[in-house]
């Protein structure tokens, strides 16, 4: 019978499985490579004002998960009305698209246009029976061309730094399932309605008054100096194993290593990396598959900007002329992520490889780079002021869903899942691009 467990990593999966052997009696060692819990959801605070690594909104249809998330934050959870458009050639489309909206900025031949497109689409779906291959196909499919290029294109190919072509379709499948055309354009008509929820679509979300990490925060302090430890600034760095079976694992503080063990693994580090700390080493066909997945880092710009700003939770940037691919104001997810109403918290971001020159930018360039950025958008204007500053990079924060991804991943699975007490959690270890209820 398992009694000891071990989980690396404290992000949302992480100390989830935490809480739930904490909560069933089993001892429970966390450890964590970052100072802090709540992985890619965490919350900083820097000077006045908090800041999340990107925007998190949480919305589940699961009410068990919806309840747990409610008891944990008690009176700390607020609801906030989802406000989020998207740039596309200097001009704020709200999203969902509002027919009205998007007819008086593209204009009606545009308009028409986009009309035209999604006959066309339906047309090459209902009647010829076309079925997508990749990402940019499934989209044309249920969305049409037109709309494709102005409000898809540019945004998920800074995201992924993959051409839409060679993005599965599954990512689209996953992340904007049950969202079409009629649903994205006639939404605001829809909602007088009762209809099923489509997530991608929600209007209202849930999130913890003092920035999306106080949840994880809160658990820990829930469930800590129990039969549940966390253990900080600490980082896998080798995996042993016998006959499939995980037998120690060493970590690394600083310089200093330290050999541990225990009945039972959860890990949320990386998939690839998972694999390449093994020892005895993977067989070379596992090796050859991670060799061939890769992981996006995310470069998050925190600027403490002064006087009026867009009222949007986030806002898509659509074009193709900058580097940035969505701005947050957290002021506008909670008053409290800030000291008052004129100093708006936000989060540039941008995602590149690590041989990128973005990723090579010292952090003074950066911030450079995304007031740069701000302007040329229109984002600020001359009233606006950025008082300071700070950059946070996250290394293998997306899996990439690129074409082929699944054989490569189902293959090491396989060869993961023969181990007896080894189980791989959250979205880097699962390679999977999932939420946080999921999570």
């Amino acid at each position: 019978m398992f009694k000891k467990f071990i989980i690396i990593g404290a992000g949302p999966a992480g100390i989830s499985a935490g809480y739930e052997l904490g909560k069933a009696g089993f001892e429970v060692k966390i450890f964590e490579k970052s100072s802090s819990v709540g992985g890619l959801a965490k919350t900083m605070k820097y000077d006045n004002c908090l800041y999340d690594i990107g925007p998190h909104r949480f919305f589940t249809l699961n009410k068990e998960i919806e309840n747990f998330y409610l008891e944990i934050l008690n009176q700390d959870a607020i609801e906030v009305k989802r406000f989020t458009r998207i740039l596309y050639n200097n001009k704020l489309f709200l999203y969902p698209l509002s027919p009205f909206s998007t007819i008086l900025k593209i204009g009606f031949i545009g308009s028409l246009k986009i009309t035209i497109d999604y006959i066309v689409s339906l047309f090459r779906k209902i009647i010829l029976k076309k079925n997508p291959k990749n990402f940019e196909d499934w989209i044309i499919l249920n969305f049409g061309k037109e709309l494709y290029q102005k409000f898809f294109k540019s945004y998920t190919e800074k995201v992924w730094g993959v051409d839409c072509k060679n993005i599965s379709k599954d990512w689209a499948a996953q992340r904007i399932k049950n969202l079409s055309f009629i649903n994205a354009i006639l939404s605001p008509i829809f909602k007088i309605f009762k209809r099923k929820k489509i997530k991608t679509l929600v209007d209202q979300f849930w999130y913890p008054k003092f920035g999306a990490g106080q949840f994880y925060e809160k658990i820990k302090k829930k469930i800590e100096n129990k039969n549940v430890n966390f253990f900080f600034e600490h980082e896998l760095n080798i995996i042993r194993h016998d006959n499939y079976k995980v037998t120690s694992l060493t970590l690394k503080k600083k310089d200093d290593l330290t050999k541990i063990n225990s009945d039972f693994y959860f890990l949320s580090c990386p998939f690839t990396e998972i694999v390449f700390k093994l020892q005895p080493q993977a067989p070379k066909q596992i090796l050859d598959c991670c060799n061939k997945l890769k992981y996006r880092h995310h470069i998050g710009v925190k600027l403490e900007i002064h006087g009026s700003l867009f009222k949007d939770n986030w806002i898509y940037i659509h074009d193709p002329k900058v580097k940035m691919a969505r701005v947050s104001n957290y002021l506008n997810f909670s008053k409290s992520m800030s000291p008052n109403s004129n100093i708006n918290p936000i989060t540039v971001e941008y995602f590149c490889y690590e041989n990128d020159e973005l990723w090579n930018l010292n952090d003074s360039d950066l911030i450079l780079l995304a007031e740069k950025e701000l302007r040329l958008c229109g984002l600020l204007n001359k009233k606006n002021f950025i008082k300071r500053g700070f950059v946070v990079r996250s290394l293998k924060a997306y899996p990439v869903i690129e074409m082929g991804y699944e054989k490569l991943v189902e293959e090491i699975k396989n060869y993961l899942s023969k181990f007896t007490n080894l189980v791989i959690i959250g979205r880097s270890g699962m390679f999977k691009y999932n939420n946080q209820d999921h999570a």
